[in-house]
């Protein structure tokens, strides 16, 4: 099973306890969290590719996206 470092933006009203859970169940699942930012409600987290599609639509979930390199040019 492929795993790869996803990007998991909340929602702007997803509440402290939303954001726990989510986290709390994505960790329990065998997922590990490798970044919190705080500029943003988001959390960067390694998972299996196959879990994304139950993780994006959770409701209190806005976006998930694969974590790349970005460049300025």
């Amino acid at each position: 099973m492929t795993s790869s470092v996803y990007i998991v933006r909340f929602k702007e009203d997803a509440t402290p306890a939303d954001v726990y859970k989510i986290k709390k169940d994505l960790v329990d699942s065998g997922a590990e969290i490798t970044h919190e930012y705080t500029l943003i409600k988001a959390v960067a987290v390694k998972l299996p590719d196959a879990e994304i599609s139950t993780l994006e639509t959770h409701p209190s979930v806005a976006q998930v996206e694969k974590d790349q390199e970005v460049k300025a040019y």
